[in-house]
């Protein structure tokens, strides 16, 4: 026992010794901590790559990482609110920091953390993996979100000045009414709250808060609008906000993607009222009112959207929706589960006929405008050919037919009182072997080609096989102007 108290003393002894020498030549004997390695920046956003990411998430602790698209417009735009937002956090000192990766350099990384689908943000903390993160467009929205993410998401409302301070420094704010500010129903509250960072969030217990504003129950309350929600889930909480929050009609305005930004409101419905109308038309105040008086009875069921067409940035979205300018106004409903368009049965917008449209979709009862309806049996038996999406091309443009074709809606009065006229023209070519008089529905089919005129409209596809072009007449109510006919295809047969 002695020899071993005598062992351990001399190799304190030792040690002591050793340190002091050490100590004497500036050297430290302790173990030293993982030096911090130098991250490159790049204004104030960390360049993330797979040899430092995951260094970076242990020294920065709180870390918002966007997987930069390089080629996407729209995540070059988030790349510079992100480049706000850095010089924002370190103005006020912030410890959370903002990364970038470049999802087209660092494939290997994306991998190692399992990323399908569209690349996104990502929020890390200490101790998670990592936090999916809502859509997030703006430097302001960005740390507000951080802000009710790693702190509270909704300001304590104490007694009825401050309430009164908090409701009229916005348009639109959020109130939650709670006998106790850490209950169940105050976590749904604090969890919406932090999803939706573009609307301020206060929380109240204040009895004589509860009494100047009459509520008598836990409640959430939208002021401005004054709309009151009794939900206990977080989904349905954010769905009642986020449908509250915004304009009975909201206008596509070449900046927000049909339908004003898919991201932020498809939960909302997946269904889209589209009025596609002239800003600059005389009457256009009257057709945007009876639209929005119609929006406000399927407020949460379809969600009413204005295209201006007098805005050419919006061109390419009359083509998307192969809307022609000369039939506007027009309103379809677009169901984004199956990007399938309804349009409605009338050329007049009015209340009623929205509403009728609106309940007609609802009910599963409206007729979709498809790429093509199914070929009618018998078609080519008639004097006047049914042609569809199908059968178009094949008809129309035939090496060795003359064909004219009258292009219709169904609904059009105009249209109608040209359906006995067409069936004369038919008749009169019936026995002739170059010429082929067709119709098609226009609202119900999706053809390849460019039909400026409302309807109806005419077009002639002569049988040149080198040439696809067409001939166009429309407004003709005479039908000896139809038999142009002749000189292209011959004399009709007696």
């Amino acid at each position: 026992m002695k020899t071993t108290w005598i062992l351990l003393l001399v190799a304190a002894c030792i040690y002591y010794a050793f340190a002091e020498d050490q100590a004497k030549n500036g050297t430290d004997v302790k173990p030293k901590k993982a030096s911090r390695i130098l991250i490159q920046e790049e204004k104030g956003v960390l360049i993330l790559k797979k040899s430092n990411f995951d260094q970076a998430l242990k020294q920065y602790k709180k870390v918002l990482v966007n997987f930069h698209v390089p080629l996407s417009g729209e995540s070059h735009s988030l790349s510079l609110e992100f480049v706000k937002a850095a010089a924002q956090l370190k103005a006020e000192s912030s410890k959370i920091r903002l990364g970038v990766v470049d999802v087209s350099k660092e494939k290997d990384l994306i991998k190692d953390l399992n990323m399908t689908g569209t690349p996104s943000l990502r929020f890390y903390m200490a101790g998670d993996k990592w936090n999916p993160i809502i859509y997030l467009r703006t430097a302001d929205h960005i740390i507000t979100w951080l802000k009710r993410k790693t702190g509270r998401s909704a300001e304590p409302i104490k007694d009825v000045s401050q309430a009164e301070t908090f409701l009229m420094a916005e348009d639109l704010v959020v109130l939650g009414f709670f006998k106790e500010l850490d209950n169940e129903k105050a976590e749904v509250f604090y969890a919406a709250a932090t999803d939706i960072p573009n609307l301020p969030f206060g929380v109240t217990k204040s009895r004589h808060v509860f009494n100047k504003y009459e509520i008598t129950t836990e409640t959430v309350v939208l002021f401005k609008k004054y709309e009151i929600s009794t939900e206990t889930k977080k989904e349905d909480l954010m769905q009642f906000i986020k449908v509250n929050e915004m304009d009975l009609v909201m206008e596509y305005n070449g900046t927000v993607r049909i339908p004003c930004t898919l991201e932020q409101v498809n939960a909302i419905s997946g269904s889209h009222a589209i009025l596609f109308a002239n800003k600059s038309e005389e009457n256009f105040d009257k057709i945007y009112g009876e639209f929005e008086m119609a929006a406000a009875e399927f407020r949460g069921k379809v969600l009413f959207v204005l295209i201006n067409t007098d805005e050419h940035r919006n061109g390419r979205m009359l083509e998307y929706f192969r809307v022609r300018y000369s039939e506007t106004p027009l309103v379809r409903i677009v169901n984004l589960t199956d990007n399938v368009q309804y349009q409605m049965q009338s050329e007049e917008v009015t209340v009623d006929k929205v509403k009728d449209h609106c309940l007609t979709y609802l009910d599963g009862k409206a007729k979709p405008k498809l790429k093509s309806e199914p070929i009618p049996k018998n078609w080519d038996k008639l004097p006047v050919k049914e042609l569809v999406g199908m059968n178009f091309e094949k008809v129309a443009f035939n090496d060795n037919k003359n064909v004219f074709v009258m292009f219709y809606a169904p609904w059009c009065k105009e249209c109608q009182a040209f359906f006995s006229l067409w069936e004369k023209l038919g008749k009169v070519y019936e026995k002739h072997e170059s010429v082929v008089i067709a119709r098609i529905d226009s609202t119900a089919n999706d053809i390849n080609v460019l039909l400026q005129e409302r309807n109806p409209s005419f077009k002639f596809f002569p049988a040149v096989f080198s040439e696809k072009v067409s001939w166009a007449q429309a407004g003709h109510k005479k039908m000896e102007e139809f038999l142009i006919l002749k000189y292209v295809g011959g004399s009709p047969n007696p």
